[in-house]
């Protein structure tokens, strides 16, 4: 007769079997279903979930019956396959977290699009299932697999051929989980430097740069010298989209005085958008700017005092007389920073990812190495927290992933919509 403790584990085990195939068949479909998260860096989170619910179907419900059925000895190729695919899925899981890792460090550490490409990933998940499957087979077709009364499941027997247990444990358990920790690391110290050469770059000349807006006279002889020059002080590097319009009838607050426009009627007018260091040098509102003669006798001597000016983009617009309104022309930095904040929080649920998995799985790793020491009960327990892993993959990745969040939403409400 079961016991009340073993009542208890059968019902954690058959929350934990729902909860992961329930989450993962929600992260398949909203990964699926949705183009936003139809991207190359969530094929492994697929990839894994699939092998999570495997270990939920098969596996669990299997231990379940085992533990309620104390004497019961399953078919011997059923057993066979219980032994097998237990060690099996959980260095599959492993895999995925180093495969993960390593995207992660190809996609954000290195510029190569060889190793960030779809080929790359494939073969990656590829190795990810094939070789924990390969180099188990051996061990368990030498080994024979019987009912281990300590685990309450089909495991091998003790055996003295440690030549054949010790390489596919280190290639399937030990190294995927300490490359993994590795590529995170050097993950968090290439970001780390990252942002300690932005902020020295902040604090050096470049945090000057400010935004100067040089409307200009243009006539068949070329550039007046009668420009004039309107300065932003904002900094650069806090401006994230810059228009000029250019109209001179426009009746924005924003416009100088009538009076102080140095454009000559008659003339075709355009302006300029130029990025200066200030500081250096400064020019005054309404100062004549060079003639070309001067300004190529300037770029020949590199004066110290004098602030060197950068042309964005093609910023020059110039009046059409079949035209109501100017386009504008808006630079654009934000695109970038954007991309780069996306980045980081993608690497973070990977890596709050693997701080689950390691949490739930370290424990019967370490009670595995020396399993002469560890009583039947602590290894109970230590199978059903690996177990809840593959429940909390999906959690992580809807409190860390917008997207993902409104993808479950989406999900079950049409679910509910159907039903009802």
């Amino acid at each position: 007769m079961p016991t009340a403790g073993e009542y208890i584990l059968v019902v954690s085990n058959g929350i934990t079997i729902v909860l992961t195939v329930v989450g993962g068949l929600l992260t398949i479909l909203t990964i699926w279903t949705r183009p936003a998260l139809r991207r190359l860096v969530n094929a492994p989170l697929v990839s894994l979930g699939c092998a999570d619910i495997l270990y939920a179907t098969f596996y669990s419900p299997l231990w379940i019956h085992q533990i309620l059925n104390p004497h019961w000895e399953p078919p011997t190729a059923l057993c066979w396959l219980m032994g097998y695919a237990s060690p099996v899925l959980w260095g599959i899981s492993l895999a995925h977290m180093l495969c993960i890792a390593l995207q992660r460090y190809f996609k954000i550490c290195t510029h190569s699009t060889r190793l960030n490409s779809t080929s790359a990933l494939v073969v990656m998940l590829l190795l990810a299932w094939l070789v924990p499957i390969v180099s188990f087979l051996p061990l368990y077709l030498i080994e024979e697999v019987k009912v281990d009364p300590k685990l309450k499941r089909c495991a091998l027997g003790n055996s003295d051929k440690l030549w054949a247990k010790i390489p596919p444990g280190i290639l399937n358990l030990m190294l995927p989980y300490v490359a993994a920790l590795v590529f995170y690391i050097l993950i968090q110290n290439h970001v780390r430097k990252s942002k300690n050469r932005v902020q020295a770059n902040a604090q050096g000349p470049s945090a000057g740069l400010v935004v100067q807006v040089v409307p200009v006279e243009i006539d068949s002889a070329g550039p007046s010298a009668s420009t004039c020059i309107t300065k932003m002080t904002k900094p650069l590097k806090d401006t994230k989209a810059i228009k000029w319009v250019g109209d001179d009838n426009s009746s924005s607050s924003h416009d100088g005085p009538i009076g102080k426009d140095c454009i000559e009627p008659g003339k075709t007018k355009g302006s300029n958008l130029v990025a200066t260091v200030s500081g250096t040098g400064k020019q005054e509102q309404g100062k004549k700017s060079p003639s070309s003669d001067e300004k190529q006798k300037d770029n020949g001597h590199n004066e110290p005092y004098r602030a060197k000016g950068i042309t964005l983009n093609a910023a020059t617009v110039s009046d059409q007389e079949d035209k109501d309104e100017r386009q504008p022309h808006v630079v654009s930095g934000g695109k970038s920073q954007n991309s780069s904040a996306a980045e980081r929080q993608i690497t973070k649920m990977m890596m709050i990812l693997f701080a689950v998995y390691t949490i739930c799985n370290l424990p019967i790793f370490l009670m595995g190495m020396f399993s002469s020491y560890v009583p039947g009960e602590a290894f109970t327990v230590g199978h059903l927290l690996a177990s809840v892993s593959g429940a909390l993959n999906p959690i992580v990745y809807g409190v860390m992933n917008k997207n993902i969040r409104q993808g479950y939403k989406h999900i079950w409400d049409s679910i509910l919509n159907f039903i009802t």
